[in-house]
Order: structure tokens, then sequence, then C-alpha cells
């Protein structure tokens, strides 16, 4: 089918063209529809059927432009391409974690899938103070499954050369990666977010900051070069919905093959920057602890089943039995995994500064209408960043970043009058 861009109007036509989203919703049946994109980049529709609402669908389409910029920002629909790719190898890899797939169509740049009205987005009950209960847990099953899976530790070096060729390609998310994490953020542009003291703060001790600037550089190199597993590339908790049992992951156009600490650095630093805002949102520190245990135990998680599965692997392209003996192989996997954590500091860094000073901020803070409070809470983190990038790779161990991150904002609590969430 050729490409059209489909709205209220032609999406009851084309999805009673598809056999497999026919066989939830039904054959002509009225359908209620519903735009609730509030992404940067696509047009997503919730579509229930009239008389049977509990039976319903997602439609996600790309368009030809960048959806937060508008028509003058020119984007290939490209990018659906390895949305559709990477949620299909999700689905086998971790379909516990990802919406099911009832039809992808590369040619229409459309994905209808499993629609999960009974979660939220996280984001956004996060800023209000909700808890959910196993949602790092999740996260961190997710990482090592996919991250270890679709690695030389986990597959097969044939297999996985095919599986990369999928997605080399996505050159133009890459190349907005490349832009608004590693670069603009960094130096005057016109893309950059503009609160008044925010920028002050930004050009004596970010931008002109040599020392900052080149480990920013490092961690872009590292991204342009390494291909260590399969990325999300986008991992926030946006891009999580999740409910008291379980959590999703969403999203994932930007998949790519890069470095292990990337999706496992910028989830962490959302749920910091969340952190960082419940000195305004919250009454009380009991959600901040608990955030702060929950971006901890991400890693945690996420260590422990990735070394599981490297304990059970069979076929690895890196490493063959007896290759090593097992005083060795320890030491390997030690030293393998000291390495990811300190990546995934770096990361983290980069993320909460181009958070903060980019296009893309988080509504947990830029929603915030208040630009003096908003300033504080942004240079708050901003200083978290300047200190973990300047000290990522002296910290070996969950429990003395957790303990830097404690001390940290205990010497740099902003001083704000809390706010009741829900008032």
């Amino acid at each position: 089918m050729a490409y059209q861009i489909l709205d209220k109007g032609s999406i009851p036509e084309y999805l009673n063209g598809l056999p497999s989203v026919v066989e939830v919703l039904g054959k002509g049946k009225a359908l209620d529809i519903e735009e609730v994109g509030d992404g940067n980049l696509n047009f997503v529709y919730k579509i229930r059927r009239a008389d049977a609402p509990e039976r319903s669908v997602v439609l996600k389409q790309a368009v030809p432009y960048l959806r937060m910029a508008g028509e003058e920002w020119p984007l290939s629909r490209d990018r659906m391409t390895f949305e559709i790719r990477a949620l299909l190898a999700y689905n086998d890899l971790v379909p516990q974690f990802v919406p099911k797939v009832y039809h992808s169509d590369e040619d229409m740049s459309v994905l209808v899938m499993q629609n999960l009205d009974n979660h939220a987005v996280a984001r956004y009950r996060m800023i209000e103070g909700e808890v959910f209960p196993n949602m790092a847990r999740d996260v961190g099953d997710f990482l090592a499954e996919t991250l270890f899976r679709t690695s030389t530790l986990g597959m097969e070096s044939v297999e996985r050369r095919h599986l990369m060729q999928q997605f080399n390609l996505n050159d133009e998310l890459c190349k907005l990666t490349e832009e608004f994490i590693f670069t603009f953020p960094y130096m005057e542009h016109e893309s950059n977010y503009s609160n008044p003291a925010t920028d002050e703060y930004a050009r004596a001790t970010i931008r002109k900051n040599t020392a900052y600037k080149l480990d920013i550089l490092k961690f872009k190199e590292l991204f342009l070069t390494k291909t260590d597993a399969l990325l999300h590339a986008d991992l926030h908790t946006g891009s999580l919905m999740a409910n008291a049992e379980e959590t999703f992951v969403i999203d994932m156009e930007f998949a790519y093959f890069g470095p292990f600490g990337f999706d496992v650095g910028k989830v962490i630093a959302n749920f910091l920057m969340c952190y960082t805002s419940h000195f305004y949102h919250s009454d009380d520190d009991s959600y901040q602890n608990w955030l702060l245990t929950e971006a901890m135990t991400i890693w945690k998680r996420f260590e422990q089943r990735f070394l599981e599965l490297w304990d059970n692997a069979v076929g690895s392209a890196l490493l063959l039995e007896g290759f090593l003996t097992d005083d060795q192989l320890k030491e390997y996997k030690a030293n393998f995994m000291r390495a990811i954590f300190h990546d995934s500091v770096g990361f983290c860094a980069c993320s909460l500064a181009r958070r903060t000073l980019g296009i893309a901020g988080v509504a947990d803070i830029r929603d915030i209408e208040d630009l003096g409070i908003r300033s504080q809470l942004e240079i708050t983190n901003l200083k978290l960043s300047q200190l973990l990038l300047s000290v990522h790779e002296e910290i070996h161990t969950i429990d003395e970043l957790e303990s830097t991150i404690e001390t940290f904002y205990a010497e740099n609590n902003p001083g704000l009058v809390k706010q009741k969430v829900g008032t």
C-alpha cells in the first residue's frame, strides 16, 4: 500500500483490511478513535470498538517530519521501520515487557499493537508521587535480557551480524542523539532551551568547562563507535508504562547497536531527575527515598540477571567454553561489569545535562511554571551531572554511587518549600 497519513476519518477503512486486527476489533464495527500521542516524533491513536470498548488496539504512525517541531523540520519516516524491527525483536526476546504486535507495515510506517489501557505512562504518575512496586525490577530485567541476548556474549557471530544489519541505517535518529545529547546542549545553539538563571550557570560552569566537555566528548565517541548490543536508545520514564504488577517498554524508534551503558545510564538519570523535582513536588522525603532506591535497584537487578544469563549462555561469539580457566573467567566478568558500570554512570551524567539544557526536557521539572524554582532544580541537575562525570571512573560499586548521590543531595538541597502533590 502506498504511503498516506492516516487520521480519524481513514483509520477505520485501513483497519478493516487487516485480518489480524479484525480478529481483535471485528469487521466493520463502529470505532471510537482518540489521538493520544504526547511524544516528540509520531502520531498515536487509541482505537476502541464502540459497543465493546475492552476490545481495543493502539495505532502508531510516523509522519515525514519531527512532530514536536512541525513540518518545517523534515524527518524520514524510516524511524518507524526501526521501531517495527525492534518491537518484533523484543517480542521474541522479552514478550512480557513489550506490547503485542497485531500488524506492522514498513511502507505505511504503521504499527498496530496492544492497548495498554490498564497501565499509565510512568513519568506523569511519578510526578504525582505514585509508587510502582515492580518497575525497577522489571526495567533491570528488560535491560539484562535485551542487552545480553543481542551481544557477542549471547549470540553467535553470524546471527548477530544479520540482526545488526537491520538497524545499521537508523541514521537520522542516531544523528539526533549525537546532536541533542552529546553536542548542542554544551554550546550556544538555537535549539537549546532557555531559562535565564539556568543559562547563566550553564555558560559559566558547563559551556566553558574544558574538562567537562572533554568527558562529554568521550561518551559521544563511545556512542559513535561501540556496538555492544541492541539498544532501545530512548529509555526513560516516559517510555515506561506501568501499574502495580507489571511494566511495559514502548517507543523504540531510536533502536540501534551501541554501548551497554547507554540505556542503563539514561533510565537511571530519569529517576534522579524525578528525585530532584520532588524537592518541589513532595511534602515529605519518603518518595525521594523510594526513587533513589529504585534507581539503584535498576543497576542491581540488571547486573544480577546479566550475570545469570552469562553463567548459562550457550553459543557465545566471544567466549568459547574452556578458553579461560574458572578463575580467569571470574576476573574477566568482574572487569567487564565494572566497565559497564563506569559507562552507565557517565551516560547518566550526559542525560542529566542534556535533559536540562537541550530542546527535550522532562515534564518533572520543565512543567513547573515558576522560572525561579525551575532554575534551582535545573542547576541541581547540572551540578549532579558535573559530579558524576568527574568521578565516573572512581566509583566502582552501586553502593558507592548511592552514597555519592545521597551526599550530593544532602549538600545541594535547594531549600524549596515543598508542595503537597495534587494541590
